[in-house]
């Protein structure tokens, strides 16, 4: 089964109409939203723990081994963004809540 043919059965709408959807986020999109993160998360962890492993393996101040560690830095940069994301995601999904409250839309909650 094609990834359309499960949003389409999920929600009735087609991609297309989900991008043009204007609604905002709802609380119905929590457990997508944090699979999709929590997924980041442990591949990056995994890639990680493979290229520190790699990096032990390698001839100490070798071009290869600063290389990894350089690689391995980076994504240790990247790791506070994710924290961020999903605080962004939660005032989304609340303000999203909130404005279909006051818009009269209530049976999206």
């Amino acid at each position: 089964m094609e990834i359309r043919q499960i949003v389409r059965n999920k929600r009735g709408l087609s991609i297309g109409q989900i991008a043009r959807d204007k609604r905002g986020l709802s609380i119905g999109d929590i457990y997508p939203v944090i699979l999709v993160i929590a997924t980041v998360a442990i591949l990056l962890a995994v890639v990680l723990f493979v290229l520190t492993s790699f990096a032990e393996q390698m001839t100490n101040g070798s071009t290869a081994q600063n290389a990894t560690k350089d690689i391995v830095n980076d994504f240790v940069e990247f790791v506070p963004w994710i924290g961020i994301i999903l605080l962004v995601v939660a005032a989304a999904i609340v303000l999203g809540v909130v404005i279909s409250s006051f818009a009269g839309k209530r049976g999206r909650v």
